[in-house]
């Protein structure tokens, strides 16, 4: 026997391995069944991905435009029939006119984005009547730094947008849409560390009422592209605006110059549409007459030779000669301007939106034909200076609340003082001179307008400069440019002077009396 190779295998081998291995698999399906159903199985994902499907899929876009169920929400949102953020946007970027009127403004207003005591953003007293001790100016200088960084120096302070971005941003937004917004970033301890400005055509009021799906903590959400992408507190956001209507419609949001100028324009694209029309459907030119009767045939055959010469085929015109028996045939032109002006239009269109955003058309640098002195003075540099001081002055007096609310967060470590911006008011070197000139020549002394200046009187400066007796000349600068005020004073030191003489002579006779009293001896008394 064979005992490596061992048993031999016998006639059904083969076929007895075939049926022991159909068996396994038979066995192996049997408990796969048993275990897992595939159909079991498919279904139960499904319903675990219907009942979870955010977490799962990890978006959740929208269909359909749907402001019902937001403002259902508690959600404040703006009336539909006014002119929405994005086009009022839209005006701002793709118009030339609007964006030279804000770029202008954005320009002259940027030397104020700066913390400065001349011209910037700057502070004073609570009290007016207060004096800025060492204290009060250590705070000032200390807020001056928070608003100019926007914050405190944590960490990543230098990509936040400082001062000067934020100012421009708030300037443009304000004429665009009479919104700015604030995010206000605390500690854990509840201080305010960081100032964000955020996109106010997103952010949106919740009715405090309702609150935002039941929470009444929520006060304002942000919206982009129809979604609620976040909820903010009533401490967490600063909305402000510029223009305060009280009518319930328009009260919750502001009423920007932009949007008055294009509500203003709606009735001007009908004037547009009237001229298009006009010119499209030509209007007569004239009509004829006849000094004697014309019968009606007449009067066809003068119209179809008209219209054969003047409008015939291929549109030839030619000069009418046209023949009649009804007599002598006058041709009466009614004299319309056919050319509408459309340059005219365009003027006054533009007069529309200047006159709106408060501004002179000398401000862009435009002459348009024919336009008056909007403003009281005939030189347009005048004019213009005027404009920009009163358009100037109102948004900065509007951008002081912001700020001063801002400071109030931080009242611990700000207290005391209120912000204001200094140098709205430039004093002109010229109007200077001339008001020094007007006061020299009527009531203030040559001095005293030299004090006020912070300058020497002129008999200091003269013992200055050539070493003269200051005494001497210290009535040189009490002069009034005044030919009454010079003729009394003339008087006066003539009266003075010869007051002076007077005493002085009765002083020396008095003197030579009392000499030649005291000369004389008395007879008597001499031994």
């Amino acid at each position: 026997m064979n005992k490596k190779n061992g048993r031999p295998p016998g006639i059904n081998y083969e076929k007895n391995l075939e049926r022991r291995k159909k068996r396994t698999e038979e066995d192996t399906r049997i408990i796969d069944s048993k275990i897992v159903n595939n159909r079991l199985y498919f279904l139960a994902k499904s319903f675990f991905n219907q009942i979870n499907s955010e977490k799962i899929a990890g978006r959740n876009p929208v269909y359909n435009y749907d402001q019902l169920q937001q403002i259902r929400d508690g959600v404040q949102l703006r009336p539909t029939w006014r002119i929405p953020y994005q086009q009022l946007r839209n005006s701002a970027y793709g118009t030339s006119l609007i964006s030279a009127i804000h770029t202008v403004r954005v320009e002259d207003l940027s030397k104020f984005s700066k913390i400065s005591k001349k011209t910037g953003l700057w502070f004073r007293t609570e009290n007016e009547d207060d004096t800025v001790n060492d204290e009060l100016l250590f705070k000032m200088k200390q807020c001056g730094r928070f608003f100019e960084k926007m914050g405190d120096l944590t960490p990543g302070w230098q990509n936040r947008d400082h001062l000067v971005s934020v100012f421009e941003m708030m300037i443009r937004d304000t004429l665009t849409i009479d919104s700015i917004a604030f995010y206000l970033v605390y500690n854990s301890f509840g201080k305010l560390l960081e100032i964000r400005y955020l996109d106010p055509a997103t952010i949106f009021p919740v009715d405090p009422g309702k609150g935002y799906c039941g929470d009444k903590g929520i006060a304002f959400v942000q919206i982009i592209d129809d979604n609620i992408v976040e909820t903010f507190s009533a401490s967490e956001i600063l909305w402000f605006h510029k223009n305060h209507i009280s009518d319930v419609s328009m009260r919750i949001f502001g009423f920007s110059p932009l949007e008055a100028c294009i509500l203003d324009l709606v009735a001007v694209i009908n004037s547009l549409k009237f001229n298009r029309d006009t010119f499209s459907r030509q209007h007569p030119q004239g009509f004829m007459s006849f000094q004697g009767d014309a019968t009606q045939e007449v009067i066809e055959s003068l119209q179809l030779q008209w219209q054969e010469m003047i409008s015939g085929i291929d549109d030839s015109h030619r000069i009418p000669i046209i023949g009649t028996s009804a007599g002598e045939v006058r041709w009466t032109p009614l004299s319309i301007p056919n050319d509408m002006l459309f340059k005219d239009l365009m003027q006054w269109c533009t007069s529309f939106v200047l006159m709106g955003h408060g501004m002179d058309q000398s401000e862009l640098g435009l002459r348009l034909i024919g336009s008056q002195a909007t403003f009281s003075e005939g030189n347009q540099v005048e004019k213009s200076k005027l404009s920009m001081t009163r358009a100037n002055l109102s948004l900065l007096t509007y951008f002081e609340s912001p700020f001063n609310r801002l400071k109030e967060f931080r009242e611990d470590d700000f207290s005391g003082i209120v912000c204001e911006f200094t140098g709205k008011n430039p004093e002109d070197e010229k109007e200077k001179l001339s008001k020094s000139k007007d006061e020299v020549s009527n009531w203030k002394l040559i001095d005293e307008i030299r004090i006020e200046q912070d300058k020497p009187t002129i008999a200091e400066t003269l013992s200055e400069l050539y070493g003269v007796n200051e005494d001497d000349f210290r009535m040189a600068g009490a002069v009034i440019l005044n030919p009454i005020f010079q003729q009394n004073l003339q008087l006066l030191q003539n009266s003075i002077q010869s007051n002076t003489n007077i005493d002085e002579d009765f002083n020396s006779e008095y003197e030579d009396y009392e000499y030649e009293e005291e000369t004389q001896t008395d007879k008597d008394l001499v031994f």
